[in-house]
């Protein structure tokens, strides 16, 4: 089930499972003879190799030894309040749909990097990427293949709608956010169908409500309300 939740709403999977599935899911163990350069990074991140994620994914997360040319970033404000995610910046950029990227970030089974939002829906348009059926968050993809993966994503920073569950699950009435002024934008390698992805999209805000219950259960549990 965590793999096939790895590709939907990043925030029901990060409160859910709250570090890397790579630094948990007993890979194989990190080959110390694959290089890790951009041009792999890129590749990765560009949804055209699989084992690329997961070379980098051993390297950060099984027995950390990152590359000299990336370094972890510890206080992004990008991602504040989010879960799960390991940002790094790149001292050697790497391309993205022609595009220049000094940052990416590792999220499960996503890698992705964060633009501005008319660039991030600039590339959306470009890859003919459509809104999933998600009302928690926003949400855009497009299978290469629609029988196994990987597919194209962008999705929209979700350390409000973090915040926000537990407090609804509590009844507390939290306004929307306004609209995210970035998106990230990158690849997912589960591997799930096209139709399976929106099998579960579909269900996911109610997905997202059953975690934000829990959440408040387990708060409940340690401290009781007065």
């Amino acid at each position: 089930m965590v793999r096939r939740l790895s590709f939907i709403l990043p925030l029901v999977l990060a409160l859910a499972w709250p570090f890397p599935v790579q630094a948990q899911a007993g890979l194989a163990e990190p080959d110390a003879s694959v290089a890790l350069t951009p041009e792999l990074l890129g590749n990765a991140l560009s949804c055209r190799s699989r084992d690329a994620l997961y070379a980098f994914a051993d390297a950060l997360f099984l027995d950390p030894r990152p590359p000299a040319w990336m370094r972890e970033m510890t206080d992004d404000k990008a991602t504040k309040g989010m879960l799960g995610i390991a940002g790094y910046r790149l001292a050697t950029p790497v391309s993205l749909s022609g595009r220049q990227v000094d940052r990416v970030y590792f999220l499960n089974d996503w890698i992705v990097t964060l633009w501005p939002r008319k660039v991030a829906e600039a590339f959306i348009a470009a890859q003919a990427m459509k809104r999933a059926p998600i009302a928690a968050t926003e949400q855009y993809y497009r299978f290469l293949d629609p029988d196994s993966g990987p597919m194209l994503g962008a999705f929209a920073p979700t350390g409000h709608a973090t915040a926000a569950m537990p407090a609804r699950a509590f009844g507390a009435k939290v306004p929307p956010p306004p609209p995210a002024d970035s998106l990230f934008v990158g690849c997912n390698y589960t591997s799930a169908s096209e139709a399976e992805f929106l099998s579960l999209a579909r269900r996911a805000s109610g997905m997202a409500a059953d975690v934000g219950q829990d959440v408040a259960d387990d708060i409940q549990a340690v401290v009781p309300p007065r």
